[in-house]
């Protein structure tokens, strides 16, 4: 790649994610760890995330969730969905909550109505 910035690394990323090998998409992230970790943002993780969780890859998705806090992109929902949908599908729910905390937040009534409002409204 000549240029090499965020935008060229996440389309190189989603191309290989989408129309190559998964494991291509692994070579090319670990590229962009090695000459652009400044790069690195909330497009990087979750398609990092949503590939690990559609391919079951447990212990790169936990390296990802590292990565993931160690850059600061643990409070992004664009992040924060696609991380919960991996824990989810390989079982592993609770791994990354506290040990019996649930996700009460999810029982209250007012709390989906707003999500289902802002889904809505584009927000």
């Amino acid at each position: 790649m000549p240029f090499r910035d965020g935008a060229s690394w996440n389309l190189a990323i989603s191309g290989y994610a989408n129309y190559g090998s998964s494991t291509d998409v692994v070579g090319v992230y670990k590229l962009m760890l090695k000459d652009a970790a400044m790069n690195l943002n909330q497009i990087t993780f979750s398609t990092m995330l949503i590939l690990c969780s559609n391919c079951r890859w447990m212990d790169l998705g936990r390296q990802i969730h590292g990565q993931i806090l160690k850059f600061g992109f643990g409070s992004y929902v664009f992040v924060g969905s696609p991380f919960l949908d991996m824990y989810a599908k390989l079982g592993l729910i609770f791994v990354s909550w506290p040990k019996g905390e649930r996700f009460h937040f999810l029982d209250n009534h007012d709390f989906r109505a707003n999500v289902e409002w802002d889904g809505e409204r584009g927000s």
